[in-house]
């Protein structure tokens, strides 16, 4: 085996320069082998000398040998080639192929140039204290490094099995209070620009639909005479299909929406979306909005309020656990197939928690022991 890097003539200087990629050589049944390893790394070089050889050899004993163009990839062809495949397997879910080109952007990014056997535990490891350093998340963090690993085709266990998932967030998200709420909403009424986007949050609110399922949403999903939308696919198989039915508000929401796109557009055909794809402004209803991560962040910093545009669900449903809504249906409306999961969006807020307190007391007003506990509790808190 001879790795080398050739000489050639510099067509400027008139000067020989030595190429940085090398080429091997070698001598296989009586005929030379010489050709480039299309690489810059020696050691890169050397396996693909080996494949290379191995390749001839079962090709001259009959046995088919791989392509020579997809022993060595990039980490960048490798992501292009699964982008391309997942697109063609999730056609009309377009937001699980946003999700996952969004994942794989910080990944092209920082790992793009490698090569596929540059790819060590000590490499990713690189690579997630980076994000980390970037202010990503422990679970961004994770999401990005597994669809890597499924784009490569293996699970995470068996490519780098020493390599640690980030811990993720605990705090499963919140509900907003009325303050916040009201500051939403106000904020979107006040500008103009954000008039889909409120119709958006608006719904989201009144129904505790996810973001992909309304932005996803078309006309024939919608009922405003049997005041019923029916929503399409969702994230499991018990939300998708489900029926929500709109509130007296709900209703008025869409209703206008309605008026506002028949002007927009003209006829709002069933196969058109509720929330048309263009910025800054709607302009092709057969296509879906794709993203609300810039107008919601400057909604919500418009608003003062800090929260996700998911937390709206949270909202929703912490809501109907307040008002006492019986588990089933709640289950029936979020389209959530257990009751962990359902305990996960629904949280009981301190004004509710307070309330409920206060309905243990007796109707009787104690007045000199309330007093008592009253300048007990200023005592306490001076010493």
């Amino acid at each position: 085996m001879a790795l080398f890097r050739p000489t050639y003539t510099d067509k400027k200087t008139g000067k020989p320069r030595q190429s940085a990629v090398w080429w091997y050589k070698f001598v296989l049944a009586g005929k030379p082998v010489r050709e480039s390893a299309k690489t810059t790394r020696k050691t890169i070089a050397a396996a693909a000398e080996k494949q290379r050889r191995l390749d001839l050899e079962k090709n001259l004993a009959g046995v088919p040998t791989e392509k020579r163009e997809n022993r060595i990839k990039s980490v960048a062809s490798i992501l292009k080639t699964y982008e391309q495949r997942y697109k063609l397997d999730h056609r009309g879910r377009e937001q699980s192929i946003l999700f996952s080109k969004g994942r794989l952007a910080h990944v092209n990014r920082i790992l793009g140039s490698a090569l596929l056997p540059d790819l060590s535990e000590d490499a990713i490891r690189a690579y997630i204290t980076k994000r980390l350093e970037e202010g990503a998340s422990g679970r961004t963090v994770n999401m990005e490094v597994g669809e890597l690993s499924r784009a490569i085709g293996k699970p995470w266990s068996v490519l780098w099995p020493k390599v640690r998932k980030q811990e993720e967030r605990k705090d499963i998200g919140k509900a907003l209070s009325p303050e916040e709420e009201r500051r939403l909403l106000d904020a979107v009424t006040d500008k103009k620009r954000w008039q889909v986007a409120g119709t958006i949050i608006r719904v989201a609110l009144l129904t505790g639909m996810r973001s992909g399922e309304i932005t996803g949403m078309r006309w024939s999903q919608v009922d405003l005479e049997s005041r019923i939308i029916t929503v399409g696919k969702a994230k499991t198989s018990s939300g998708t299909g489900r029926q929500i039915p709109m509130n007296d508000d709900l209703f008025a929401v869409l209703a206008a929406h309605a008026e506002w796109f028949t002007v927009k557009f003209g006829a709002a055909r069933p196969e058109h979306y509720l929330f048309p794809f263009g910025k800054p402004q709607p302009t092709d209803p057969t296509k879906p909005t794709t993203t609300m991560k810039t107008v919601w962040n400057s909604i919500r910093t418009a608003a003062k309020v800090d929260c996700r545009l998911h937390d709206l669900r949270h909202t929703a449903l912490t809501k109907m656990a307040e008002a006492g809504t019986p588990e089933s249906t709640m289950l029936s409306i979020a389209g959530h197939m257990s009751r962990a999961m359902l305990e996960r969006y629904s949280h009981i807020r301190m004004a509710a928690k307070r309330q409920a307190v206060e309905s243990l007391g007796t109707k009787r007003k104690l007045e000199g022991v309330v007093q008592e506990s009253v300048q007990v509790a200023k005592v306490i808190k001076v010493n």
